[in-house]
């Protein structure tokens, strides 16, 4: 029986340490500077690459630097900070602890806040920085001074309470509460979404089929089907590029269309809980005829320059005595002709037609791709839903919580209070009353 009765009261004990332990605030800080420093890692640290890129970057053989090798990298999860278990598990417990200092604190501290009692001796108002003694005035005329200054007033005989600023002490459990839905939020978004990029020639269709990053309980909607009506880039003056676009129309299984969306860097189109966002561009093709009989179509090579501008390349004729080369730089329908010396010998124009090799060469159109990235994230509408909140709540933090008591004794009114922020203004506060109500 003793037994039992030391194993109970161990039981609680533990259960006590813990409830300490969780709603205590060190420790909360603690865990979110944890998060912070892991989420940094994340950052430096490329996440999701294949091991041969980390064996490249990563091979230290540097003692001191051991801890960013390649192998203390995968073997702690540091390529996939966001989704290992350690980093999920810490999120959770700062959870916990946020949720228990809210029930265990927060909320017992707004009800003790909301009960109202009244003093009786003036003693009391010692205890009060700037409270003040009034002559020549009566109980319900400074009553009045109070509910002008927005207070909520109680009366018992000859005391008074009044509070103002209740909700200033509601916001730190909507702060609480919004960084929970934020964090449910991103796990949500790390364990049931996925991230596709495609890169899809104007004219074509195409599915959900790169997949570069998936939660594990990620759902990919096989029967999603898009298509790329036109792919156009609008250029500045000096030839450099200002905007890309690229227009989609969303298909359903029978091929009739569904959604019709022109995107553009800054603005995705939204489907169902998918998005799809412009990434990039690519040329792939030119197509030509030849003496008017032959169509012709020759894959273009993407080549970065020194200066890190881009150049297509490819291969017009491939015969020894007369190989030439086309060049864009562009899709504004220019091109340069090359020989096998590297000279340049002419510029085209697509959609005409020129005399190369005695034969008669049209050069119709250039085939561009576009680089489109699908994302599904089932948590955006609680991160969203939570930062509204969490701004709300944190300005809504600044209210001050104020509470004032007045007695009335021996022809004397004492009037003192206290206040959680902005105490010169409350001191000040204090004073205007107590002369307003000398006045009347």
């Amino acid at each position: 029986m003793k037994i039992q009765l030391d194993l109970r009261f161990n039981r609680k004990d533990i259960r006590w340490h813990l409830l300490r332990l969780f709603s205590n605030l060190q420790f909360s800080i603690v865990l979110l500077l944890l998060i912070a420093i892991f989420s940094v890692v994340g950052t430096i640290i490329e996440q999701n690459k294949e091991i041969a890129f980390y064996q490249t970057h990563y091979a230290f053989s540097n003692t001191y630097y051991k801890i960013l090798s390649w192998k203390s990298i995968q073997i702690l999860g540091l390529d996939h900070v966001y989704t290992t278990w350690w980093f999920l598990a810490l999120l959770f417990v700062f959870s916990l602890s946020l949720f228990t200092c809210s029930v265990s604190r927060q909320i017992p501290s707004l009800q003790n806040a909301r009960r109202w009692h009244f003093y009786k001796n003036p003693n009391q108002f010692k205890k009060f920085t700037g409270s003040q003694k009034i002559k020549a005035t009566t109980l319900d005329l400074v009553a009045s001074c109070l509910q002008y200054s927005n207070y909520h007033i109680f009366q018992q005989g000859m005391s008074i309470y009044g509070y103002k600023g209740l909700l200033g002490r509601l916001a730190p459990i909507f702060v609480h509460g919004s960084i929970i839905l934020l964090l449910v939020g991103s796990v949500l978004g790390l364990v049931s979404g996925f991230n596709a990029q495609e890169m899809v020639p104007a004219g074509e269709l195409f599915r959900l089929q790169n997949i570069i990053a998936s939660g594990q309980f990620s759902y990919i909607p096989q029967e999603f089907s898009a298509r790329v009506n036109n792919f156009e880039i609008e250029y500045n003056e000096d030839n450099s590029i200002s905007q890309f676009f690229s227009d989609i129309s969303v298909l359903n299984p029978e091929g009739q269309e569904l959604k019709k969306s022109t995107i553009y860097v800054n603005k995705p189109l939204q489907f169902q809980g998918l998005t799809i966002y412009q990434t990039d561009w690519d040329i792939i093709a030119i197509r030509f005829r030849i003496n008017s009989e032959k169509i012709v179509q020759i894959p273009l090579k993407e080549v970065l320059l020194p200066n890190n501008n881009k150049i297509w390349i490819g291969v017009l004729a491939n015969e020894q005595e007369k190989q030439l080369s086309i060049v864009l730089s562009d899709l504004q329908g220019k091109a340069a002709i090359y020989n096998r010396n590297g000279e340049n010998i002419m510029s085209v124009s697509i959609g005409e037609s020129y005399t190369i090799n005695n034969s008669n060469i049209t050069f119709l159109n250039t085939i561009a791709s576009t680089g489109l990235q699908i994302k599904s994230d089932p948590g955006i509408p609680l991160i969203y839903t939570s930062f509204f909140f969490l701004i709300i709540s944190i300005s809504a933090s600044y209210i001050s919580y104020s509470q004032i008591w007045i007695i009335e004794k021996s022809c004397y009114y004492y009037i003192g209070g206290v206040t959680n922020r902005a105490q010169l203004i409350f001191e000040e506060e204090l004073l205007k009353i107590s002369k307003i109500s000398s006045k009347i």
